[in-house]
């Protein structure tokens, strides 16, 4: 690992937030790989996991790529991208343990209350990121429906802008939008963290 993206990770992991998601997908056995390179896209970053048609060139962990040139990029200003990206990895992840659970022919207490807060928080059947979002901002939600406000991206930029409200380059909601998603998605991280180290510790990926 070089010097540049040992600098952005070191400055994530000053982050309570990212500690939280890192904590967990390395639980999981899950903390994804990590690339960056000047202009692969449009946007900042970008996750990617393991899927039909990606052949070997992701991993079953998933892929982060950051979009950044170390001589013009500071490495603080990437801490927020990937904190976004891990929070995609993560749902990723919460979405593997609610369905491990659910096919297990026992469950405890806390996975079935895990299970329970997954659906109000996450869903299955339905998103319920881009309802929550519609009720607090109905305005908002229909402006940035098809991206912004989208089930994924508004847990992702939720999480993220609560943990840097100071980034310049955030892509904000209104006041209170932020903070409602990420305080819930920190209460159920903190459940499944709960529910996850009481697994054999070969179970996760």
């Amino acid at each position: 690992m070089d010097k540049y993206l040992t600098r952005v990770l070191q400055l994530a992991s000053e982050n309570p937030e990212y500690k939280t998601l890192s904590d967990y997908l390395i639980s999981r056995r899950a903390f994804p790989e990590i690339e960056y390179k000047p202009n692969f896209s449009n946007n900042f970053g970008s996750f990617k996991k393991e899927g039909l048609f990606t052949g070997n060139s992701v991993r079953p962990r998933g892929l982060v790529k950051l979009n950044a040139e170390p001589q013009t990029t500071g490495a603080e200003y990437m801490t927020p991208t990937l904190t976004h990206e891990l929070t995609h990895a993560t749902e990723n992840q919460l979405i593997k343990q609610y369905y491990e659970i659910k096919n297990k022919r026992e469950k405890t207490d806390l996975e079935k209350q895990f299970m329970d807060n997954f659906q109000k928080i996450i869903g299955s059947s339905e998103p319920q990121i881009s309802k929550q979002i519609k009720q607090l901002s109905p305005e908002y939600s229909q402006e940035k429906s098809s991206y912004r406000a989208s089930s994924v991206e508004g847990l992702a930029f939720g999480l993220q802008n609560s943990a840097y409200p100071e980034n310049v380059f955030a892509n904000k909601a209104p006041a209170h939008v932020d903070p409602t998603i990420a305080t819930q998605l920190m209460l159920l991280l903190e459940q499944a963290q709960r529910v996850q180290n009481q697994q054999p510790q070969s179970q996760g990926r």
